[in-house]
């Protein structure tokens, strides 16, 4: 499952190096600051990461999703 639509609109204009689409999923590193959750992405095809600063509301709302991705079903 492609994560994209959860990061910035800047980030999803870049495109991979062969000039397709990136297909961002969620690695294991994810943070929490005060006000926003930083969940850390890498591109299936060209291994670009990057990360995303989500707000509370957002993480929970995919909290499940990106958990089951990267195998901690809790």
């Amino acid at each position: 499952m492609k994560f994209n639509h959860l990061l910035p609109r800047w980030e999803q204009m870049h495109r991979c190096p062969e000039g397709e689409e990136h297909y961002y999923v969620p690695t294991s590193h994810i943070e929490a600051t005060l006000q926003h959750v930083a969940v850390r992405f890498r591109c299936k095809k060209c291994a670009r990461l990057t990360a995303a600063f989500l707000d509370q509301p957002t993480y929970h709302t995919n909290k499940k999703l990106i958990n089951k991705y990267i195998g901690e079903d809790k």
